[in-house]
């Protein structure tokens, strides 16, 4: 979007706001905004904006993409949604859908209506917590495969798999407090995004894996339980460079991924697990995708 810069006086220079900003966070004539450079950019903010942001969905029925609504204005940043709804039961899935809004609960209902709030806000530093523990349990969920691969005791594949709910738990909320960081700027918000996804997105292979091919209580040979303590080890190390980004490991992690590449491929051709295989490849192709955009 680009604004005209007008000449106002013989030192002031003036931009206008634009109209569906204006009317989108009801900022009226003669109320206060806050301006900040970050990063060569200037960030127009309002704290009214930000605390009472607010949002209405009216829905025919229950079937409706709820979830992706909801889960949309809650990455967004709103603080209030006001939901008006035909039938009865789709108060049903708004609660399913709320189990994954840390912070968001019900504080009004009616027959045909509820008022949903967000009872708890977080910050930057929260974002850095919150991210870190996303990571972290991504890291718990392929040791909890390994320990089915080594052990069979299907307790291991329900950790991985019941951590999924907490894995998108943090996946929205860690969405939300980036889009509601003014400090970031908009390269960063893109990149943390980027990490946000990937890191739940690898979390939730784990778990698929654990639900799926592992599961099905496979027999897995002993090159196949070693492949998979490698792709889990390879996890640990991608998480080290993430936080210490240092030439030495990322080569490492290179050199790596070639060596096991062609084992993947050869356990394709000879096990009989394909499938178990093919999710592993696809982490450990993943994880590698990812360290090219680190900054070293």
């Amino acid at each position: 979007m680009q604004r005209k810069v007008i000449q106002q006086g013989p030192s002031t220079l003036m931009i206008s706001l634009p109209s569906k900003w204006v009317k989108e966070n009801g900022i009226k004539r003669g109320e206060e905004i806050n301006l900040e450079i970050v990063n060569n950019q200037l960030v127009v903010d309002t704290s009214k904006s930000s605390q009472d942001k607010k949002a209405t969905i009216y829905l025919k029925s229950k079937e409706e993409y709820l979830d992706r609504m909801l889960m949309s204005r809650y990455r967004e940043g709103y603080n209030e949604i006001y939901i008006k709804y035909e039938e009865g039961e789709t108060i049903n899935n708004i609660r399913e859908t709320l189990r994954f809004l840390l912070g968001f609960e019900i504080v009004d209902q009616s027959a045909n209506s509820c008022t949903i709030k967000n009872i708890s806000e977080g910050s930057e530093e929260d974002y850095a917590t919150m991210f870190r523990r996303m990571f972290q349990i991504m890291l718990t969920m392929s040791e909890a495969c390994v320990a089915y691969a080594k052990t069979s005791d299907t307790k291991h594949l329900k950790t991985a798999v019941d951590l999924r709910e907490t894995m998108v738990k943090l996946e929205q909320f860690n969405l939300r407090l980036i889009n509601k960081q003014n400090n970031f700027s908009l390269q960063q918000k893109s990149l943390e995004f980027f990490y946000v996804w990937n890191i739940a997105t690898l979390g939730k292979s784990w778990s698929s894996l654990a639900k799926k091919p592992l599961s099905e209580r496979v027999k897995l040979s002993k090159e196949d339980v070693n492949f998979t303590i490698e792709v889990a080890d390879y996890a640990r190390v991608f998480y080290q460079l993430y936080y210490k980004r240092e030439s030495s490991t990322l080569l490492f992690i290179k050199k790596k991924l070639y060596a096991l590449r062609p084992i993947g491929a050869g356990l394709l051709d000879t096990s009989k697990n394909k499938l178990v295989i093919f999710y592993l490849l696809k982490l450990l192709n993943r994880m590698y995708e990812i360290t090219l955009s680190f900054d070293i």
